[in-house]
């Protein structure tokens, strides 16, 4: 099980003698965001440290993110992460964002390959997520269609080992999923890539019902920011910070 001693000791210098367990509703297992397994991951371990600033803790409920928004509705559970306005869920009961996703095209550098859009895949072996067809625009549908060397896998793990070992020229992810599992092998640390940022980032938020509670969690999470206890955590799981590309109508940070 990972450690993260320095950072966990930096919250335990704040946290409230009286606590509360809180049913918050995880999705299903997504290294480094969410290792259900370990009841860890970046976003559990940045949520449960802000609860426990806050005085409560988490009890992690992992659930397909489509019942999500059934759960909140139903008053079944306090706080839904990973979520957005297009989740079905009231935008009023969101929170502040605290996790940015963004999907990638990544290369080696040593093959030199130019990738300005999506059209620049045609003719190489590439290896997408799974469904990654359906979510990543029409464009990127019509441009991968009908190449014969593109396909989607489940297992991301094998994705970032299909490009390290040569077996195809670019896999597309999410950037911190590939930082995650390239380090994870030391063989491949050493080994120089390159992500062409095609696609937009995606903005996550907790979805908490209770406004003084939400209110509470905004504030804590601005502390965690601002003090650096969030990047201290980022780089415990060596994640990209990608804060700074909020946009600031959308970072109320």
């Amino acid at each position: 099980m990972r450690i993260l001693i320095p950072f966990l000791c930096v919250v335990a210098i704040a946290l409230p003698a009286k606590a509360r367990e809180l049913d918050v509703v995880v999705g299903w297992n997504k290294p480094p965001y969410v290792i259900s397994q370990e009841h860890s991951g970046f976003e559990i371990d940045l949520v449960r440290a802000i609860l426990a600033e806050m005085g409560h803790t988490l009890s992690p409920i992992y659930v397909p993110f489509g019942r999500t928004a059934r759960l909140l509705e139903d008053s079944a559970v306090d706080i839904g992460l990973t979520q957005s306005a297009a989740h079905d869920v009231d935008d009023s009961v969101l929170s502040d964002p605290y996790i940015i996703y963004q999907n990638v095209v990544v290369t080696k550098t040593q093959r030199y390959f130019v990738i300005n859009d999506v059209n620049d895949l045609k003719g190489k072996r590439v290896i997408g997520f799974q469904t990654a067809q359906s979510v990543l625009g029409e464009e990127f549908k019509q441009a991968l269609a009908l190449e014969p060397m593109y396909m989607e896998m489940a297992r991301q793990d094998r994705q970032v080992d299909m490009l390290m070992l040569d077996h195809v020229d670019a896999i597309v992810l999410d950037r911190n999923i590939f930082n995650y599992f390239k380090f994870q092998n030391s063989g491949y640390v050493e080994e120089e890539t390159v992500f062409h940022e095609l696609f937009p980032i995606s903005i996550y938020r907790a979805a908490i019902p209770n406004p003084k509670l939400r209110a509470k969690f905004n504030s804590a999470l601005h502390r965690f920011i601002a003090d650096g206890r969030y990047q201290l955590l980022l780089d415990e799981y060596q994640l990209d910070n990608l804060l700074h590309k909020l946009p600031k109508a959308s970072a109320k940070l």
